[in-house]
């Protein structure tokens, strides 16, 4: 065989056990897992009935869809770690380097707090370099001291192989850690290898709803375009995303959770039926 039909069987190989691992198939002993809603409790959004939830110790990757979309794609990855740290008072990391904080800013404070952040209980760790930010990542799962780790790749996404790939989901599974990436814009345009993901997202800032008094034009709840890729495992490979179609998200900075219309309106009919019923 030569080199290069050898290199190829390899790198086959990697990903089959990389979908494999992410299906449940590793014969390591994964801590013990947990599985929280995107949504309020009794009031499912439109990620749980198509994912069934969030689930500890496992790696999720997100990406904007466009140039403009970091943003809203940071926020949405912020909002899937204060969902996975609702239940507990472990801290939420946030991992970043060089490069994405001189492309896209670095996290202000305020803005954090106004997302429903606990900003007493979040973690930034700012790298130097590529192999420093997935270092920390690791580090960070390995500890198990977080209830979640969020890292800005940046520059580091050209260094997130398979192998390292591979390093992450392991240790997210072994700790109970869930691990949310912040890949570059558009990303998943393109054929990506399964690598242990249990979910991909792309997101897009969506229009809030106009406010109810136009003289003052505060800022409303964040709205999400998002649309999703489940992962499979046949030839090791990721599928694409679900749909051309972005289900548009709501995230409820006061109370933490997401909400889509229809969630809304469930959360809303044991309101209506109490007030008919003291009628």
């Amino acid at each position: 065989m030569s080199a290069h039909g050898s290199s190829d069987r390899i790198r086959f190989l990697r990903e089959t056990l990389a979908g494999l691992e992410q299906a449940g198939g590793s014969l390591a002993s994964p801590a013990s897992l947990s599985q929280t809603p995107f949504g309020r409790e009794g009031a499912p959004c439109a990620l749980d009935r198509a994912l069934g939830g969030l689930f500890s110790g496992a790696l999720y990757e997100a990406a904007p869809a466009r140039m403009g979309d970091h943003a809203a794609a940071s926020g949405f990855a912020f909002g899937v770690g204060a969902r996975l740290a609702a239940k507990t008072q472990a801290p939420l990391i946030f991992i970043s380097d060089e490069f994405s904080t001189r492309e896209t800013g670095a996290p202000y404070g305020l803005g954090l707090a106004a997302h429903g952040l606990d900003l007493t209980r979040l973690v930034y760790v700012r790298s130097t370099g590529a192999q420093d930010l997935l270092w920390a990542l690791e580090e960070s799962l390995r500890a198990k001291a977080a209830a979640c780790v969020v890292a800005d790749l940046g520059s580091a996404a050209r260094a997130f192989d398979l192998v390292a790939a591979r390093r992450i989901t392991m240790a997210a599974r072994m700790s109970g850690t869930s691990a949310v990436l912040l890949h570059p814009p558009a990303s998943f345009n393109r054929p990506m290898a399964q690598n242990g993901a249990r979910m991909r997202f792309e997101i897009r800032s969506a229009r809030s709803a106009e406010p109810h008094n136009h003289r003052r034009p505060v800022p409303d709840q964040a709205h999400f375009g998002v649309r999703f890729a489940k992962p499979g495992i046949e030839a090791g490979k990721m599928r694409g995303l679900d749909t051309q179609n972005f289900k548009t998200l709501i995230w409820d900075h006061e109370h933490g959770h997401f909400r889509d219309t229809l969630s809304l309106a469930l959360s809303a009919t044991p309101a209506a039926g109490a007030q008919r019923t003291v009628a």
